[in-house]
């Protein structure tokens, strides 16, 4: 029996190797798959080891630089309540006394010539007409000035100490209250009278 030219021979089982198949119809001839390599065979390369690096154990923590660091934020809190504790003093003192600028401003007379406020409202200057003052003068009248007496709680004595001053009294002084007073009379010039705030007195 003749063996077909295009049918592969078999496998030799003894070489366990396969016969390479004749040539093909042309005259070519068709190389054999390669062989694979098993899976344990001693050919194959393994990786080779590279050992870690040595790692030093980390510095202990100087207690100096804690005791610094405690020490450095005591510091700071401290000096934050004594900041705090000033701004609430700050804050607790007492607002300025607004009593003659509310008696000018209830007696009409905010714009009025003769009567002026000084010291941010902290005090008062009134000045009444006398005999100069009607050749062209522009100042209180006494009814102007005593209505921002009244508004004030000006004591009885007071006021009539005040209104009885001659000339040649001088200058008069008055407390009363939260208020220092201050006046004096000519005929030419008329009152002049000037009031402060000051603190209460204590008993």
């Amino acid at each position: 029996m003749t063996p077909d030219p295009q049918t592969p021979a078999p496998a030799n089982a003894d070489s366990g190797s396969a016969v390479p198949p004749p040539p093909a119809a042309g005259g070519m001839a068709v190389p054999p798959p390669p062989r694979a390599e098993p899976l344990n065979s001693s050919s194959a390369q393994t990786a080779p080891y590279r050992p870690e690096p040595y790692r030093t154990a980390p510095e202990p923590v100087s207690h100096r630089r804690n005791y610094a660091l405690f020490a450095g934020a005591g510091l700071v809190v401290g000096l934050g309540a004594g900041l705090l504790f000033a701004q609430i003093d700050l804050s607790s003192e007492p607002e300025p006394s607004m009593a003659l600028t509310e008696a000018v401003r209830g007696c009409g007379l905010t714009d009025q010539a003769g009567i002026e406020l000084g010291d941010e409202g902290q005090s008062l200057t009134m000045d009444t007409e006398g005999y100069d003052d009607y050749l062209g003068g522009d100042e209180a009248d006494d009814a102007q000035v005593d209505c921002v007496l009244r508004a004030l709680d000006i004591p009885d004595a007071v006021d009539s100490r005040l209104g009885n001053t001659r000339a040649m009294d001088g200058r008069q002084s008055a407390e009363w209250g939260e208020f220092s007073a201050s006046w004096s009379y000519h005929p030419d010039s008329g009152t002049n009278v000037v009031i402060e705030i000051v603190k209460p007195r204590e008993d």
